[in-house]
């Protein structure tokens, strides 16, 4: 009887572990064009050449998403499994940047826990920076949020 109770365990285990997201037959679809908006700030706004800027950017999405029948969708549609939230309060890490003049900063590879973005600064002068964002099931659709003026002098 102990044999058989060892034998089961794995198979509770693994049947406990598969419970905790369900990926179940319905999705999200979208319905129309979404609002999505990019707030970018920086920490210092003025540093020497070489100094060290942290990036931070807000995302705010607002859209209709559809709750649908996976059997429901067209081929090639875009769905998810939940919609996006309202609010992601630091996408800094995910976004591109677009920098002016190119090359003027450097971006670190590490990862932030934060989601922030720290890059140094690596020309003098006015230095700009925008994030910009691809929009999730909207094909070819980019949104850029406002310019950070950073002062490398």
């Amino acid at each position: 009887m102990r044999s058989v109770f060892i034998l089961l365990v794995p198979g509770i285990l693994a049947l406990a572990a598969g419970c905790g997201e369900q990926r179940g037959p319905t999705v999200y679809v979208l319905e129309g064009q979404q609002t999505v908006e990019l707030k970018a700030t920086a920490s210092p706004m003025k540093v020497q050449p070489g100094g060290q800027v942290v990036l931070h950017v807000e995302r705010r999405t607002t859209g209709q998403w559809k709750k649908v029948s996976r059997s429901e969708l067209r081929p090639g549609q875009c769905w998810v499994y939940r919609p996006p939230v309202e609010v992601e309060p630091e996408v800094a890490h995910s976004v591109q940047w677009e920098v002016v003049p190119e090359n003027a900063v450097e971006f670190h590879s590490e990862y932030q826990l934060d989601q922030s973005r720290v890059a140094t600064v690596r020309a003098s002068g006015k230095v700009t920076l925008t994030p910009i964002d691809k929009v999730k099931c909207e094909e070819d659709r980019v949104v850029a949020g406002n310019t950070i003026e950073i002062d490398a002098s």
